[in-house]
């Protein structure tokens, strides 16, 4: 349900539906909206001056990102991303940038470093729970030049294809950690310090390790990971002929 005294940031863009999907998901990531709440499409409408079209499919897109279900015959509800799912993107995150890191490593080089350390500060700079729409866009630069660096287009837009649902994979671990923004800026330090490292699998595992390395249970399918991204990143190292890495 809207609670009482609950304001929402009003659509103003073009395209509506957009804009009334951001102004939800704001107030979901900030904590204005919490796990259980109940969304009704028509007190929505009223309090965004929008129509329950444009409300109902910016709760489909809501639904397609992990923040919210839909239950036949009862509502749609905050939610938040399964234990599974979480896993699932995780797995699969870290095996999409393990291996662009090894294929273009010796691309990695300290303007890479240098974007990445920026993202770095400005998690610092971010105050839970109002920030974390922006937490979550700087998480995103963080990776980005990783991935980037591989020169590979189909390879970036696979990663692409998992950010939707980087909000909803940030939120809950926020939540079941309990960090705070220092914990969060030393949580991507450490990473950014492997890929600094220059070894290669130092820099391999690190990406693993910020993934999947913290549930102890996983530790065969980590090796499954690391198994596969060690021998797709030996059969393509050929055709990428990084340059020499730069200090």
């Amino acid at each position: 349900m809207l609670e009482d005294g609950l304001e929402l940031r009003q659509p103003s863009r073009s395209r509506l539906v957009d804009d009334v999907y951001r102004s939800l998901e704001e107030a979901i990531l900030s904590g204005k909206m919490r796990p259980g709440d109940r969304l009704i499409e028509i007190k929505l409408a009223d309090h965004l001056k929008v129509s329950r079209t444009t409300v109902r499919e910016a709760l489909l897109m809501l639904e397609r990102q992990g923040y919210v279900v839909s239950e036949p015959r009862r509502g749609t509800f905050v939610t938040r991303l399964s234990r599974e799912d979480a896993l699932d993107l995780c797995y699969n995150r870290a095996l999409l940038e393990s291996f662009a890191v090894g294929i273009s490593y010796q691309r990695i080089d300290g303007s890479v470093l240098k974007r990445m350390s920026d993202c770095v500060e400005q998690i610092r700079r971010c105050r839970l729970p109002d920030d974390v729409p922006r937490l979550i866009q700087i998480d995103l630069a963080f990776h980005r030049p990783l991935v980037e660096a591989s020169g590979s287009r189909r390879l970036i837009e696979l990663w692409s294809s998992l950010n939707g649902q980087i909000g909803a994979l940030v939120l809950r671990g926020l939540e079941e950690q309990h960090a705070q923004i220092e914990d969060v800026a030393a949580f991507h330090e450490r990473l950014l310090d492997a890929i600094a490292s220059g070894d290669l699998d130092i820099a391999k595992r690190g990406v693993l390790d910020h993934y999947v390395g913290i549930e102890d249970q996983l530790a065969v399918r980590n090796e499954l990971i690391q198994q596969i991204t060690g021998t797709l990143s030996a059969s393509y190292l050929d055709d990428f002929q990084p340059s020499t890495k730069a200090t």
